[in-house]
């Protein structure tokens, strides 16, 4: 029959393809591939995730979060986090399209973070390191006196533990919204 076979093609349906009784067939394919920015071919997930978010067809580099550069780092995507419940206040009460405090939730919401940096210890290649990794989607990866600090923690647990720290930083600058409080943080670091 023409019909049956051309239906692929015409998209017409054909008992087969028809969902049971009472029930909605449906087919998630959803968030499997990606379009690559740098050649705008179509990638599946599976395949950019074994070449570490690398396209494996143009060699562009997707934006990858903290936590999945960790996982990329640390042997086994094993490590211990450090200073996670730390949280920035609102010293100056800062408002402009909305106040910082709602910032902050909206932001702690979308990224499950407290603020822009990661801190963890763990092995890389077998030798024990210490990471931070900041966060460009929590504010632009801003510095305000939680980065800050758990940078200077950072700093003063590789000297203690003679483990080599390496952050990788993703950032945009101070945090605006804590003004000269951000701006310590350089020298403080």
């Amino acid at each position: 029959n023409i019909e049956h076979d051309m239906a692929w093609f015409t998209r017409q349906k054909t008992a087969r393809d028809a969902a049971p009784p009472g029930q909605e067939k449906s087919v998630r394919t959803e968030g499997l591939w990606l379009k690559c920015d740098g050649c705008r071919q179509i990638i599946w997930r599976k395949a950019l995730e074994e070449t570490l978010q690398v396209c494996p067809k143009c060699g562009f580099h997707f934006k990858i979060n903290a936590v999945a550069r960790l996982r990329m780092l640390f042997d086994n995507a094993e490590w211990i986090e450090h200073d996670r419940t730390l949280m920035s206040t609102d010293p100056l009460e800062f408002v402009d399209q909305r106040s910082y405090k709602e910032r902050l939730a909206a932001m702690k919401k979308a990224t499950s973070l407290n603020d822009a940096i990661v801190s963890a210890s763990g092995k890389l290649n077998g030798r024990p390191v210490n990471i931070c990794v900041l966060e460009l989607k929590f504010i632009g990866g801003s510095v305000g006196t939680v980065v800050g600090e758990v940078l200077t923690r950072a700093v003063e647990r590789s000297a203690e533990s003679r483990h080599p720290l390496i952050v990788v930083s993703a950032s945009g600058g101070m945090r605006m919204q804590e003004g000269m409080v951000s701006l310590v943080q350089m020298a403080k670091v």
